[in-house]
């Protein structure tokens, strides 16, 4: 189910009931009409609906923050919860997952971006025979096989049961929300009669109408809002009607603003997705104390929408877009977009300079709501400055590389780094920063071409780079040297490139930087079979903790139990390798997590857990592929070690055996995957394993496969394979029967 706002959905009853029509017949549905009617609301609802009742899964792509049409695909993939870091189209990506599903996507506000939107809803279609398509755009789509529903105004008339019409409905639920005593009389009834006819029965154009009825009445509110249209029907003829009487509105809203909120609507107009206060009060160029008071002002008057729960804001595209035009018209939109890239820029220079501290993954999270400012911000600097695009690039390292955007990173990287004469300085951390990209996705060729570039233009320009950037760049060169050699199979040839790297840390004094090589020191090192691997890695955890750091730190541990693992200390690597995945909860990083799950089975495989070893191995199998990468990709001893585990395991479990279990864990995703590696072991009740106790549990007390799967946070599918092989190894044939044996373990009172 797609959310849906939280204040009251009014009406359209007639219009849900025509598009439920269209999609019983039509796989392209395209909900057309003016910026304001309600297009999205209805979507949504009327897609929730569908997707209710045909049992079939909704989701919603917002386009309003897509700025270039090339992105429009990956959009698509972030929108539907795909973890895909791999080199891959993202539409052959979004075609893979929604192959075997009954689907209906939302494609939201296209008009900005029509042709591209065609092209990827015609591509999808053609592909994937059971997905449906609801899209809003002020303008259709033009695609063969598209039913275009155009989206009218609330009804005005009373319905035949003598109901108060849609419009009304809305007026008064709008006006109650936000502190109005609400439509209480005939009389009152009659003027809000004649105000949302003046408004044309347009939902925005009434909602931001009934804020005024806290401290207007209602027949005031109607002579101020016919006055206003009495003077805007000089408007431009070419445009349509209901756009003019929406811009009459927002006129007439603009000018109960005083000066100072009027400035803040036109600055805070430039941002395309949700801000927060301190965004604010950057682009307002004004004491924080200024801005609080003036955007309660604009949230009070429904300019600015607050987000209560997440402590951000929002405007409303055709809000945002007037004030745009308003500050074009003054002259102050260039100062409103540079002020916007300042604050970009600073935001992210600052969460790189402090990246080696606490809280890296809210500063993560920040980015990543931000990331259609940051997208804007790159493509301004882009056309007017491409030395400090370049810088900006650079400091989204994180961002890119562990926030979950290597695909992004790398298409900027392309972008920005193009063929070039260029030898500005401002080249080598972008160089640097696009190589570390490119090693993460297996390309160790270009990874090779940029560290090489990297490294003429400090050498050429050493008297102009900055004693900031040749201090990194002594650091960061041979660590990306390190992973490219060690990924290639030379671990000898790594960890020379890793010591090297800890050394030019520890000369700069700035011990966190060592933490990528001292990690990686420790994998090389257990390559080479080292009785000193783990002490790099230790070095690390003990400093990450030091710091508060979270994200090298689980990978500090990770490098400890594939050490320990090596070694054959199985206990402590089982254990590290815990460690480490419960630290990376926090960070949407699946190339950490793979790597944490494939040393969790291969320890297990080796202590005996043979089940359990292959269900993982299945789990971690299934996030590579989702993610379009592999364990090949971080070298061939790892991927021996892979392999070693798989043969094995095969042999001890019989091919069928180990086919279905492999297959079990395929099955689980990620949060379900993490929950069954993080379960604590324990000796198994009878024949039974410590997963298969718990769903016998469930039997015993009378549950049903499904809510069995919701307490143990697995899949329906998973539970029924748990069920089939408690039955085969109790030879059992019945539900009775299992909780009967579960009863005579006397197993309920320690566990139910």
């Amino acid at each position: 189910m797609i959310p849906e706002p939280r204040s009251e959905f009014v009406g359209r009853r007639v219009e849900l009931e025509s598009i439920a029509t269209l999609l019983e017949s039509s796989r392209l549905v395209t909900l057309t009409g003016v910026g304001g009617v309600g297009k999205t609301r209805l979507a949504i609802r009327a897609a929730n609906s569908h997707a209710q009742s045909h049992g079939e899964r909704a989701w919603f792509v917002p386009l309003e923050i897509v700025v270039e049409p090339a992105l429009l695909p990956l959009a698509m993939v972030r929108a539907l919860g795909l973890s895909d870091q791999s080199a891959r189209e993202p539409l052959e990506v979004i075609i893979d997952a929604l192959a075997e599903h009954d689907v209906l996507l939302v494609l939201d506000n296209c008009e900005h971006l029509v042709e591209a939107a065609a092209h990827t809803a015609d591509r999808l279609l053609d592909a994937l025979p059971r997905l449906q398509i609801l899209a809003t755009s002020r303008r259709p789509l033009e695609l063969v096989g598209e039913h275009v529903y155009p989206v009218p105004p609330l009804s005005l008339a009373d319905d035949d049961d003598g109901h108060s019409s849609d419009a009304l409905r809305l007026l008064d639920a709008r006006a109650r929300a936000g502190g109005a005593s609400g439509l209480v009389s005939p009389l009152d009834e009659l003027a809000a009669s004649r105000l949302v006819r003046a408004l044309d029965g347009l939902p925005l154009a009434i909602e931001l109408a009934a804020t005024r009825l806290r401290t207007l009445p209602i027949n005031d509110l109607v002579d101020r809002v016919s006055s206003r249209f009495t003077l805007l029907r000089a408007g431009p003829r070419n445009a349509v009607e209901r756009q003019r009487t929406l811009r009459a509105v927002v006129d007439w809203s603009y000018g109960l603003c005083n000066q100072p909120q009027r400035e803040l609507w036109a600055a805070l107009s430039v941002f395309s997705s949700p801000f927060d206060l301190d965004a604010a009060v950057a682009l307002a160029g004004l004491p924080a104390e200024v801005v609080v008071d003036t955007l309660d002002q604009l949230v009070a008057q429904s300019v600015v929408e607050a987000d209560h729960e997440t402590g951000r804001f929002r405007m409303l595209e055709t809000i945002r877009q007037y004030g745009r035009e308003r500050a074009e018209e003054g002259g102050r939109w260039p100062l409103i977009v540079r002020r916007h890239v300042d604050y970009v820029r600073e935001t992210a220079a600052g969460i790189r300079l402090s990246w080696w501290g606490p809280d890296q993954a809210e500063k993560l999270g920040r980015l990543r709501d931000e990331r259609a400012e940051l997208e804007a911000a790159l493509v301004a600097l882009e056309a007017e400055d491409p030395d400090e695009a370049l810088e900006l690039f650079s400091d989204l390292r994180y961002h890119w590389a562990v926030g979950g955007f290597l695909r992004e990173g790398r298409a900027w990287a392309g972008r920005l780094l193009s063929p070039s004469i260029s030898t500005s300085p401002r080249r080598i951390p972008a160089l640097i920063t696009a190589a570390w990209l490119g090693l993460l996705q297996g390309d160790t060729s270009e990874a090779d071409e940029l560290l090489t570039a990297a490294e003429s233009l400090l050498a050429a320009a050493a008297a102009e780079v900055p004693v900031d950037v040749t201090a990194s760049a002594r650091i960061e060169l041979p660590r990306w040297r390190g992973t490219r050699a060690m990924f290639l199979g030379d671990p000898e040839k790594a960890q020379a490139f890793f010591t090297r790297s800890i050394a030019a840390a520890a000369d700069q004094g700035m011990p966190a930087e060592s933490l990528l090589a001292q990690f990686q020191l420790t994998t090389a090192r257990s390559h080479l079979r080292r009785a000193d691997a783990a002490e790099p890695a230790a070095a690390a955890l003990a400093h990450a903790e030091l710091i508060g750091e979270t994200w090298m730190r689980s990978h500090a541990l990770w490098a400890l139990a594939l050490a320990a693992f090596v070694s054959g200390d199985l206990v402590a690597a089982d254990s590290f390798a815990r460690r480490a995945l419960t630290v990376e909860q926090a960070f949407d990083d699946p190339v950490g997590m793979c790597l944490m799950l494939e040393v969790l089975s291969w320890t297990e495989a080796r202590r005996g857990g043979d089940e359990r070893a292959a269900v993982l191995l299945g789990a971690a199998t299934t996030q590579w592929q989702r993610i379009g990468s592999a364990i090949t990709v971080h070298g061939p001893q790892l991927a021996a070690h892979h392999d070693e585990c798989v043969d094995s395991l095969r042999r001890r479990l019989g091919a069928r055996s180990f086919a279905k279990l492999l297959d079990e864990g395929s099955r689980l995703g990620p949060r379900e995957a993490l929950a069954l590696a993080l379960r604590p072991l324990s000796e198994p009740a009878g024949t039974l394993s410590a997963r298969e106790r718990e769903v016998a549990s469930g039997i015993h007390r009378g549950l049903s496969n499904r809510e069995i799967a919701d307490e143990l946070v697995l899949s329906v599918r998973t539970i029924d394979t748990h069920v089939q092989r408690i039955f085969t190894k109790l030879d059992v044939a019945s539900r009775a029967q299992v909780a009967a044996w579960y009863e005579s373990q006397g197993l309920n009172a320690a566990t139910d």
